[in-house]
């Protein structure tokens, strides 16, 4: 059930996360050496060209990295090279070709509106006005089928492959962003309302969880917070709050915001009367809801808890710092000569 202890609990879960992570990443620091200064520049190039849309979507030139790659002549590479990365694309099906390919002209910033490159048909080589939109994936298959004698084409394997495996394994969808915005807001509302029933004379375990059971009852018709672990499959002792959906977690942080409002208006000061405006709350906040064909009890259970969230976000944080910096100046310099030698070797 949800208690006084449970809402302290969340609070401190969200330091000690935080705690954590930032631990996590201080021991990881300390096994990083610093790449040569003279090869920083050149591992770190492949960053300095990327660009976002208006979406905030990253994308490479196929142009841009052409020169990376050591090639001068662009007909060249887009006949050899972008053609044969595009068949080897194509073969995860034209859907593949169409998110990771997409034709632009020379100078210009593809948009959603661009013209999509098909993975079969018209011929554009030789055009000398053809750029093409990348993204990571694709960096990494062109990287793939370029020449590599070039040592420039070994460090882009290298760096395409690690990066983009990565950041797919990080990738955060809309979901989970807003999970993430809504629980930090609970996580407040609940303890200004654990606040709240201690004014009004709440001092044992029961009733602090009577009270937040009474919004609980009448928002998930009938169920309080051991009801709702249950039906959701959690461990005894979970947070049913750190197993919530967006939706599910807007609907709380809206049951919390407007007990606080109203108790703090009409100046609440005893324990029955903040129970009762909590339960009409969860009522009204249901009845929301249901206009809108969402029934709380109905909703899926996430399969990340808040906790992984925060420790993905966390890492994704440092990543995009990497990024900021340079990310093979971080890397152990043996660990790349060594793996751009085994690439080199396998050509």
């Amino acid at each position: 059930m949800a208690t006084k202890n449970e809402n302290n609990r969340s609070a401190q879960s969200l330091d000690q996360t935080a705690a954590s992570a930032d631990s996590t990443g201080a021991q990881q620091s300390q096994q990083i050496a610093v790449l040569p200064p003279q090869l920083a520049p050149e591992l770190s190039a492949f960053e300095s060209i990327k660009h976002r849309d208006e979406e905030g979507h990253e994308y490479w030139l196929a142009r841009e990295l052409a020169k990376l790659l050591g090639y001068v002549k662009w007909e060249h590479f887009e006949r050899r090279v972008v053609a044969e990365a595009i068949a080897v694309c194509a073969r995860e099906g034209d859907e593949s070709v169409t998110l990771n390919f997409r034709q632009v002209e020379k100078g210009r910033r593809a948009t959603s509106a661009e013209t999509i490159f098909p993975a079969s048909g018209k011929n554009t080589s030789g055009r000398k006005g053809t750029d093409f939109r990348l993204t990571r994936h694709a960096c990494y298959i062109i990287a793939e089928s370029a020449d590599g004698r070039k040592d420039e084409v070994a460090w882009a394997k290298i760096y395409f492959a690690f990066t983009t495996e990565r950041y797919e394994l990080l990738a955060q969808t809309e979901e989970e962003r807003a999970r993430i915005g809504y629980r930090q807001k609970l996580l407040l509302h609940n303890a200004e309302l654990a606040l709240r029933a201690r004014i009004a004379g709440a001092i044992t375990r029961k009733q602090f969880a009577d009270f937040f059971n009474r919004g609980y009852f009448t928002l998930y018709a009938g169920e309080t917070a051991e009801d709702i672990r249950i039906r959701k499959g959690l461990p005894v002792g979970a947070e049913i709050q750190d197993w919530m959906g967006a939706v599910e977690s807007a609907a709380n942080d809206m049951r919390a915001a407007l007990t606080l409002h109203h108790i703090d208006q009409r100046g609440v000061t005893s324990l029955p009367a903040a129970n009762a405006i909590h339960a009409q709350v969860g009522h009204d906040v249901r009845t929301f809801l249901i206009t809108q064909d969402v029934y709380p009890e109905r909703l899926p259970t996430p399969a990340k808890s808040f906790q992984q969230l925060l420790k993905e976000q966390a890492l994704r944080e440092r990543l995009a710092a990497e990024d900021r910096e340079g990310l093979w100046s971080l890397l152990p310099p043996e660990e790349v000569v060594a793996s751009a030698q085994v690439l080199t070797s396998l050509e």
